[in-house]
């Protein structure tokens, strides 16, 4: 095709889109306007001329008694016998600040929480502890896993209260 043909091309697409937007587009001029009646809102009843003037009068008698008396047995025997300790698997005590974190990260890599605790007779070494557990039976479980992850062939069961 040559240049003439492109251009006219051109010149007709555009007319005709000119036409169709203007020229079928609804016209404002041509348009019935529609008014919307808002209903008026209703004016209030009048109030009686005693309304705001209400005072509160006492009830009558009556022989309604309230009894308080605890026939509960006591919760705190049973609390006493629960057991709310919570446990953790104690893996070593390190000097090392590098050798606590490689085992805590190693044991929270393995999706175990483990946490460091400075150790009370020896203030230079670092307890690392996994856990806490709900019992003693979670970690009695886990004892092989935990076992392998810190590569030791035992550990120590503590009691923990945070």
């Amino acid at each position: 095709m040559n240049m003439n043909r492109l251009s006219g091309i051109f010149i007709i697409v555009t007319f005709a889109i000119w036409v169709l937007i203007f020229a079928l587009s609804p016209q404002p001029k041509y348009q019935e306007i529609n008014q919307v009646i808002i209903p008026s809102l209703p004016i209030p009843s009048e109030f009686p001329e005693d309304f705001f003037n209400i005072e509160p009068s006492p009830l009558p008698k009556s022989d309604l008694s309230v009894q308080i008396e605890d026939n509960i047995t006591s919760a705190k025997s049973i609390i006493e016998t629960v057991d709310f300790n919570l446990y953790v698997y104690k893996i070593g005590a390190f000097s090392s600040a590098q050798k606590v974190s490689q085992a805590i990260q190693s044991f929270g890599d393995a999706g175990f929480p483990a946490f460091a605790k400075t150790n009370q007779s020896n203030p230079d070494l670092t307890n690392v502890l996994v856990g806490p557990f709900v019992s003693e039976d979670d970690i009695n479980k886990n004892q092989e896993i935990l076992n392998k992850i810190a590569g030791i062939t035992s550990g120590e069961t503590l009691t923990w209260n945070p």
